[in-house]
């Protein structure tokens, strides 16, 4: 009996291992052609968590046999790295630059109000947050620049970033860069797409340029109701038969986002090697997790900030039962990134901001 709970036990843990592997790697695989198998990131801190909990029953069972789950980590280090890296914070040394990019949902204007926050209080609550931060450079997403919000942004936030530009398509979400220096100039990225776009943003740093990819990637489209009924079954608010139905629409959706999605990270990643050579630091909500096509395809050439100097996994986007990193900062190699951060003080929007430095080497 002994010896079949002990074969039984090692079977368990070699599956979850496999587990771990299939959906780790599922980011080597194109949506657009796997559009459900490619969404099997999503699951892999499901297994990560069940190969830590088979430590703990090798403890009770057999000593010796910690080794396997322990080897289990080791071949998928890549993949938990990138969904929960281990870094203690670091000094930032003098001359780093201070980066933000948050997505604010309209300035918060989708925000649950109550009677003490108005739409203008809450929007005048986040921008004052992004003041007190003192960035040198601000990226946000999901940021309209309307009349009222002008005369926000110019009363709270251009005092401490004078620099200003911003860049939308007709019908669709607009992307703002704030800066302490000078911003040259801007251009869209081409790809398809009918509410999203790419942008570079082109600062003088003191005489040195530093090109700034400001991106809103392609979202999943779901409905509030949806995000909703989601929650619900994050909760357990739903019967089996409906968690079911649930979980087949959820994944047929964020395959056909992630398929979409799929051409504009190649997109931005081809706007990365055509300007090989220069400073760049690409950011913005990519709507898709560290496990995904789109974060792999963009980050090829680039150092990921957060997954390079962060602790844990950093969810961003936090609301209806998801708890997911979907927004990021990347540099490429001349850059040196420190104490990256989920920064969860503003709590206003539905995604919050990732913080941290950057600085040249050797400057």
């Amino acid at each position: 009996m002994k010896k079949f709970i002990l074969n039984m036990t090692i079977s368990a843990n070699l599956v979850i291992i496999f587990a771990m592997l299939v959906t780790g790697f599922a980011d080597l695989l194109d949506p657009r052609s796997w559009p459900i198998m490619s969404t099997g990131g999503y699951a892999f801190p499901l297994f990560a968590l069940a190969n830590l909990g088979m430590i703990v029953i090798w403890m009770f069972i057999s000593k010796k046999h910690i080794l396997i789950p322990f080897l289990g980590f080791v071949v998928c280090y890549v993949p938990v790295m990138q969904y929960c890296p281990v870094h203690a914070t670091g000094e930032v040394p003098l001359g780093a630059l201070k980066i933000m990019t948050y997505n604010t949902w309209g300035f918060g204007n989708q925000h649950d109000h109550s009677k003490e926050f108005s739409v203008e209080d809450t929007r005048r609550k986040m921008l004052q947050y992004i003041a007190d931060e003192d960035c040198h450079v601000v990226c946000l997403q999901e940021a309209p620049f309307h009349y009222s919000v002008r005369d926000d942004v110019d009363s709270i936030l251009r005092p401490k970033m004078p620099y200003l530009d911003t860049c939308k398509i007709e019908g669709g979400t607009t992307l703002m860069v704030l800066s302490k220096y000078p911003i040259k100039k801007h251009e869209l990225l081409k790809y398809e797409s009918k509410a999203n776009l790419s942008a570079a943003f082109y600062l003088d740093v003191n005489g040195k340029e530093l090109i700034i990819l400001n991106n809103h990637l392609e979202t999943n489209k779901f409905s509030k109701e949806e995000k909703e009924q989601f929650g619900d079954m994050v909760k357990g608010d739903m019967a089996r038969s409906g968690i079911k139905t649930e979980s087949k629409f959820v994944l047929k959706k964020l395959g056909a986002a992630a398929a979409v999605r799929a051409p504009q990270a190649e997109a931005v990643a081809s706007y990365v090697r055509m300007h090989k050579g220069r400073s760049m630091i690409v950011c913005g909500d990519f709507n898709d997790i560290p496990i995904s096509y789109a974060r792999r395809t963009v980050a090829k050439e680039l150092e990921d900030c957060y997954v390079s100097t962060a602790m844990g996994p950093g969810f961003t986007y936090h609301r209806n039962g998801m708890y997911v990193r979907i927004d990021n900062v990347m540099c490429t190699d001349d850059l040196e990134p420190y104490s990256f951060h989920v920064d969860k003080k503003c709590n206003l929007s539905d995604h919050y901001p990732v913080v941290g430095w950057v600085k040249w080497h050797g400057r």
